[in-house]
């Protein structure tokens, strides 16, 4: 029975057995390989298949400003993202623990109408973290996975790293490629050109690892940064991809990578008060950042927990404008007998810049408008000019880990749940 554990110690708590130490790991790579090669690890690879019919999670929680639409339950919810391919907007969705009435893999699911999202095709391809990224052409999906994969992993067999998809028919997407590169915790898209940089989160000697994609059955380790003492735990690429910030665990890099294999520093910083620097992204209009606190990684540990920090470009320099964290002390609801994973996690900035979904585990998913980002907001209580909560849900049974806008219309925010799958919220205000 698979069971949420520590795969880093430094980092969130992850889905699926970590396998233990790095030596561990590899005795475990090679043992799934051999395994594999005669013929002992079954399934069939990337043959998609309907997922299992499981009752829906109950539409019911508390929350402002938010309105809770629909549900696809499925356990072990992770990152996901979204992208139009042929005029109809798709879902990419992660999740990685398996039931006896539903496996783990990858979800493809028609959003075309929000409030009745429809799964239209399913990968029985289990990978662990599974973090999700959509490549600049719409033609595949990448997803990571920093443990060695089991018997379910298709391609991923006994190796760590992210595995390839073609998606260019939905309805029918397949794995086509593998990029072992010791562990994937996140992976990062360049916004137009055919590069993957990989974020391992792993300790000691560290590094960014840039792939080329470019054939995707084949891809290339092209440029390994060495960095010290830690890996990053994400990346994001500003929108022109001329560069990158990571989420350094310990700090925030910029980069300079207008050569994408070739990438030099040009700043390092940390937000204040920040244990686990989880998740940062640029404006979309690059004239700022934001960042996440992963406080406790995900574990049990008191509300508010660790905050999103938001800073302007001056100068070239990122200055720090702001803070915002939920309202929430100690416990995120009625009825808890102690404190359960209560920090900021994966977030999304809308297309215009204006409006922030963050989810917050127990506490749900939180609602923002950040166009002024100055002074320090709690939940409601905002001073002028700072970020204003527009809503919040808190789902019944619910520990969100990602929650992000697919701006078709700007009235809907999707969350990927641990718990309870795939949400929907619609926007009431």
């Amino acid at each position: 029975m698979e069971k949420l554990v520590t795969n880093h110690p430094s980092t969130h708590l992850d889905i699926l057995d970590s396998g233990g130490s790095y030596e561990m790991k590899k005795v475990r790579t090679g043992l799934l390989a051999a395994l594999a090669a005669f013929g002992l690890v079954a399934g069939a690879l990337g043959t998609p298949a309907a997922a299992g019919k499981i009752k829906s999670a109950p539409l019911k929680g508390e929350g402002e400003g938010l309105e809770i639409v629909a549900n696809i339950a499925y356990s072990g919810g992770t990152d996901m993202e979204y992208t139009t391919i042929k005029g109809k907007p798709y879902a990419f969705v992660a999740n990685g623990v398996a039931s006896a009435d539903e496996p783990a893999g990858l979800r493809v699911i028609d959003i075309s109408n929000p409030e009745k999202p429809k799964v239209v095709a399913f990968l029985p391809c289990r990978m662990n973290q599974g973090d999700i990224q959509i490549s600049y052409d719409n033609k595949y999906v990448y997803m990571a996975s920093d443990a060695a994969g089991g018997p379910d992993a298709c391609l991923g067999v006994g190796k760590e790293g992210f595995q390839i998809f073609d998606v260019r028919n939905p309805a029918k997407p397949k794995p086509v490629g593998f990029a072992e590169t010791r562990s994937s915790h996140n992976v990062t898209a360049h916004p137009s050109k055919p590069y993957v940089y990989n974020s391992s989160s792993l300790s000691g000697t560290g590094a960014i690892q840039i792939w080329n994609v470019k054939n995707p059955k084949k891809p290339e380790l092209v440029k390994s940064v060495t960095l010290i003492p830690l890996s990053p735990h994400d990346i994001s690429f500003n929108s022109d991809g001329s560069k990158i910030v990571t989420a350094g665990i310990d700090k925030f890099e910029i980069y300079d990578t207008t050569d994408p294999e070739n990438p030099s520093i040009e700043f390092v910083g940390q937000c204040p008060g920040c244990s686990i620097t989880h998740d940062a992204k640029f404006l979309p209009d690059d004239s700022g950042l934001v960042i996440g606190d992963e406080g406790g990684g995900g574990g049990a540990y008191p509300c508010p927990g660790g905050q999103l920090h938001f800073y302007q470009f001056q100068g070239g320099v990122p200055v720090y404008t702001g803070v915002y964290a939920p309202d929430e002390v100690a416990l995120a609801r009625d009825g808890q007998s102690g404190p359960a994973g209560c920090t900021s996690h994966v977030f999304e900035i809308s297309d215009d810049g204006t409006k922030v979904s963050v989810s917050w585990y127990s506490a749900g998913t939180r609602y923002l408008d950040v166009s002024a980002m100055m002074g320090a907001s709690f939940g409601g209580d905002a001073v002028p000019g700072g970020v204003v909560e527009l809503g919040w849900f808190m789902p019944e049974g619910g520990s969100s880990w990602s929650s992000k806008f697919f701006n078709q219309d700007g009235k809907y925010i999707f969350s990927n749940d641990i718990q309870r799958g795939f949400d929907v919220f619609k926007i009431s205000k």
